[in-house]
């Protein structure tokens, strides 16, 4: 709604709890117009009176008599008042800045008065006229909740300051409100924001969202991996809301409309079940450079740049920490302030990742808008392992690579290790497996490319069995680029016929297998 806008009359009610503040003080009041009485003898002073125990001696008239004056009538005068609130985000747990609340007079909706509150979520409303108003505020925070078209009724009682807090409702009631009509077996947390493109421009389409998490199943053959996906289809102004996901989770999504996507990105839900936040997409640059051993790769890029800086767990400036952004061209090393720059990068809401040596590799959410600046703070764990778990770690690797090696000289896949992974410098996941006897690389809806293989009834094209570590993990429609990153992988088999699949990595479902292991690389 623009603020010039008038708020519509019929809409529901806005909340305007917030704990600690009365909210009824313009509950009840007058209305109209007040009568006051008027200044008698505008001009000159009072009345001269006539010298005491003399009765006033009246002049015969001479002449016309004189026309006597009008006599003056009372002056209608009407009051203001002054409105003084806050806005407070009951969801963010802080004031609202920047929004506009609109009052429009509930007997004449054309006239509209305008205030935006400050950084602290004040403002001050002068010269109101007492009556009946339909209150109501406009800021892209209402707009990702649902909450842009609310309204709450006020009756400004009386002339003089007044006092009105607002606040938006707090997640418990967001959620009962955009996911009503949830399943009743599905979480009751859910992702709501804006899909918004990285030139500002309008959708170029139909907008949708995609939101994966993990969950853990246990069942009578055991415990159970899975990766159930919900998805939402955004408003014609990129407002959405994905409900089921489970509270305190971490998800992996996607956004898409037309030819413009996101990034895989992974956001956190809170504690309390409610995230809020946009995700950005677009279609970036494709360029194709020369790789290792001469093989072409695509990578993307465009206009959008970030600076940061990365510290370590104390907070102290790390120094050498390499800053990438997977898939797009370049890569940054942090100085001895810690700061990196990043350019040339495509629009979109990305992962940029941060690896040190002696630290664990650290991968944040970045939104990049096109000819802007994105700033960006990395704060990486240090690596403090203890002899046990260095010993542990070392013989599940060693068991691992072990049982790799020989199922390699037995034959019957195809077996990719670490030297040949180094030399094909995968940007993504389904890089690795092109060119590769028995797979196809296809094109996918959310922009990733789909890893299948001939199914046996020779029916077209199925998703193989994935087993990341030795674990079935499930990979939707056949991306893998949302299970691993390619850097993290250190062993590779290929399985496309189902007769040749060793017995541990078998699954009935008529397709072929791919074994993924992943740990830290042989240094060459």
């Amino acid at each position: 709604m623009r603020p010039n806008q008038a708020l519509p009359r019929s809409l529901p009610r806005l909340n305007t709890t917030r704990p600690g503040i009365l909210t009824t003080l313009l509950a009840i009041g007058l209305s109209g117009l007040c009568l006051l009485p008027a200044r008698a003898h505008a001009q000159g002073g009072p009345p001269r009176q006539p010298p005491a125990g003399k009765p006033p001696v009246s002049k015969p008239p001479v002449g016309k008599p004189p026309i006597a004056p009008a006599a003056a009538g009372p002056t209608l005068a009407i009051p203001y008042a002054r409105i003084q609130g806050e806005v407070y985000d009951s969801v963010a747990m802080a004031p609202l800045a920047q929004a506009t609340v609109q009052f429009v007079d509930a007997q004449n909706p054309s006239s509209v008065r305008s205030v935006r509150t400050d950084s602290l979520g004040s403002f001050v409303l002068d010269s109101l006229r007492i009556g009946s108003y339909l209150v109501g505020m406009i800021h892209p925070q209402l707009d990702r909740l649902g909450l842009d078209s609310r309204v709450v009724q006020v009756n400004v009682p009386e002339a003089g300051d007044q006092t009105l807090p607002l606040a938006v409702p707090g997640p418990a009631t967001i959620l009962a409100s955009v996911c009503r009509s949830a399943g009743a077996d599905m979480a009751e947390g859910a992702w709501v924001g804006l899909v918004r493109t990285a030139n500002g421009a309008p959708l170029g389409g139909a907008a949708r969202v995609r939101a994966q998490f993990r969950e853990t199943v246990i069942s009578g053959s055991g415990l159970q991996r899975r990766f159930p996906t919900r998805f939402a289809d955004a408003s014609s102004n990129g407002a959405f809301a994905v409900c089921g996901l489970p509270a305190d989770a971490q998800i992996t999504s996607r956004a898409y409309a037309g030819t413009d996507s996101s990034g895989v990105v992974e956001f956190k839900v809170p504690a309390h079940g409610l995230l809020v936040r946009d995700i950005i997409i677009a279609n970036p640059q494709r360029v194709a450079t020369t790789g290792a051993a001469g093989r072409t790769l695509t990578q993307l890029k465009g206009t959008g740049r970030v600076r940061g800086t990365v510290r370590d767990s104390l907070g102290r400036p790390l120094l050498g920490a390499r800053v990438t952004l997977p898939g797009a061209i370049g890569q940054a090393e942090s100085n001895a302030n810690g700061q990196f720059a990043l350019d040339s990068l495509p629009g979109g809401s990305w992962m940029i990742e941060a690896r040190a040596v002696g630290f664990e590799p650290l991968r944040v959410p970045v939104d990049i808008l096109d000819d802007a600046e994105a700033n960006a703070v990395i704060n990486m764990a240090s690596l403090t392992p203890t002899v046990d778990t260095v010993r542990v770690q070392a013989d599940r690797w060693a068991q691992q690579m072990a049982g790799f090696e020989e199922r390699k000289k037995i034959g019957g896949g195809y077996y990719m290790d670490d030297a040949f992974l180094q030399r094909r410098n995968a940007q993504y996941t389904a890089d690795i497996f092109r060119a590769t006897p028995g797979v196809q690389v296809q094109p996918g809806n959310l922009g990733s490319d789909r890893v299948m293989m001939r199914g046996n009834a020779g029916t077209g094209t199925c998703v193989p069995a994935v087993f990341l570590n030795g674990v079935l993990t499930p990979a939707p429609g056949g991306v893998l680029d949302n299970l691993v990153n390619p850097t993290d992988i250190r062993a590779v088999e290929v399985y496309p016929r189902t007769g040749s699949v060793p017995i541990q990595f078998q699954d009935r479902n008529g397709c072929g297998s791919i074994v993924i292991w992943t740990g830290a690389r042989r240094p060459r």
